[in-house]
C-alpha cells in the first residue's frame, strides 16, 4: 500500500487524507495543537453555490451532491443545517447569469426574488437577486472532525503539533518533523497560508497571496432570525449571516499580509467601512452595532482558482491548497479531486487544467480596492 504524507489539518488537508484513506497508507501531519484551527475555523460558515467562477462552482456543485448523502463518518455530528441563501446585485446586473444557468443546469433550485426579498434586505435597491433554498450554514469543526474519524477508522494516523522543518524529495519523499521522520511515496501540501513556504524548501516558486478579511459580529437584533438566509450583495461586497439572536457582517475587505496564526484584531476603520455599508446598502441592518470580531487569512493563487493535483516539476508532490474564502464550501470536491489525480484518475466533472499547479497565471494578485463600493 503506497504511503501518502499530508501536510496541514485544515480543511483542504482532512478532506484529502479522508479520501485517500480507503486506499492508502496516510499520515496527517498538523503544526499546531489541534486540527482546523487557522483559517478554516476564521471563515463565516456559509455554503454558497453561486459564484463568479465555473472552476469555483463546479467544486461546490460536487461538495454539496456530498452534503445531500452525508457519509457515516459525519452523521454523528451533522455539518451542516440549511437555511438558504441569497445573493444579489444591485449595479453589475449581468454579472451571474453563467453561474445562474450553471447552478440550474446541475439542477440547484435558484429562485429570483427580487419582489420578495427577506427582511435583511427590506429597503435595500437592488437590479436582481435570487435566493438557493437547499444552501446551508456550514460547521467546519464538524466537518474536519468527520473527516479525522473516517481518516482513523480506515487505519490513518493524525499527528498534531508537528511543525514540518525538512522536506526533501524523490523517489521516495522524507517529511520530516521535531520528533520523527516520515517516509512517503506522495506528500500533499495543504497548508494553507503556509504551503508556498513549503515549498521552497524544495527549490519551487510556486507564489500565493495571503489576504485578510474581517468578520464582524453583533450579538442581538431585532429581526435576526436562526432561520434567515445569509444576504450577500455581490457587486457591493457585502453580506451577513444571522448569529444566535444576532448578525455576523463582512464588508469584504481585502489587505494582504504575511500569514500569522490565529484570528486577527479587528481594524476600527473596517468596522467603520462595514457600518457605512450597511447605512447605505441594507438600511433594514443600519441600526447593528458591532459587539466583536475577527479578521482572517483567505489564501490565493493569482488567478483565484485552487492549485489541486500533482506538481509538475517534483515528483510525488501533490496540492491542496489557495482554496480562498470558499474552502468550508468547497472542501469535499477538493479532496476528492487530489485524492483522484493521485491514484492516477481523472475527476471527470472538473476542468483539471484550470487548477493544475504548474499552469500559467497572472504575474500577481491585486486585493480589491479598498472602499471599492462606498
Amino acid at each position: 500500500m503506497e504511503r501518502v504524507v499530508v501536510v496541514g489539518a485544515g480543511l483542504a488537508g482532512a478532506s484529502v487524507a479522508w479520501h485517500l484513506s480507503r486506499t492508502h497508507q496516510v499520515t496527517l501531519l498538523e503544526a499546531g495543537a489541534r486540527p482546523g484551527a487557522e483559517a478554516s475555523a476564521q471563515n463565516a460558515g456559509m455554503q454558497r453555490r453561486l459564484a463568479h467562477d465555473h472552476v469555483e462552482r463546479c467544486l461546490a456543485i460536487r461538495s454539496g451532491q456530498w452534503l445531500d448523502d452525508l457519509p457515516e463518518d459525519f452523521r454523528e455530528a451533522p455539518p451542516a443545517r440549511t437555511v438558504g441563501g441569497v445573493v444579489a446585485l444591485a449595479q453589475d446586473l449581468d454579472s451571474l447569469n453563467d453561474g445562474v444557468a450553471h447552478l440550474r443546469r446541475a439542477g440547484i433550485q435558484v429562485e429570483d426574488v427580487v419582489d420578495r426579498l427577506p427582511p435583511a434586505l427590506r429597503g435595500s435597491e437592488l437590479g436582481r437577486a435570487w435566493f438557493v433554498p437547499d444552501e446551508s450554514f456550514l460547521d467546519a469543526h464538524a466537518l474536519i472532525t468527520g473527516f479525522i474519524r473516517g481518516l482513523q477508522r480506515n487505519g490513518g494516523t493524525l499527528v498534531t503539533n508537528a511543525p514540518v522543518h525538512c522536506l526533501r524529495a524523490g523517489a521516495v519523499a522524507v517529511v520530516q518533523t521535531p520528533s520523527h521522520s516520515y517516509e512517503a511515496d506522495h506528500v500533499v501540501l495543504a497548508g494553507g497560508a503556509w504551503s508556498e513556504r513549503l515549498a521552497d524548501r524544495l527549490g519551487l516558486h510556486r507564489p500565493l497571496t495571503i489576504l485578510q478579511r474581517h468578520l464582524l459580529s453583533a450579538h442581538t437584533h431585532p429581526i435576526s432570525d436562526a432561520e434567515h438566509p445569509y444576504c450577500w450583495i455581490d457587486d457591493l461586497d457585502l453580506y451577513v449571516r444571522p448569529e444566535a439572536a444576532g448578525w455576523l457582517v463582512s464588508p469584504c475587505d481585502e489587505t494582504a499580509v504575511q500569514p500569522i496564526h490565529g484570528p486577527g484584531p479587528v481594524d476600527p476603520m473596517f468596522r467603520a467601512r462595514a457600518l457605512d455599508k450597511l447605512e447605505r446598502y441594507m438600511p433594514a441592518l443600519a441600526d447593528i452595532r458591532f459587539t466583536g470580531g475577527w479578521t482572517g487569512l483567505r489564501t490565493f493563487a493569482a488567478d483565484r482558482r485552487p492549485l489541486l493535483g500533482p506538481d509538475p516539476e517534483v515528483d510525488g508532490l501533490h496540492w491542496a491548497t489557495a482554496l480562498g474564502g470558499f474552502g468550508v464550501t468547497c472542501a469535499f470536491g477538493a479532496g476528492e479531486a487530489v485524492a483522484q489525480m493521485i491514484r492516477g484518475e481523472t475527476p471527470d466533472w472538473l476542468e483539471v487544467s484550470a487548477v493544475a499547479p504548474g499552469r500559467k497565471m497572472p504575474f500577481d494578485l491585486l486585493p480589491n480596492e479598498p472602499g471599492l463600493a462606498l
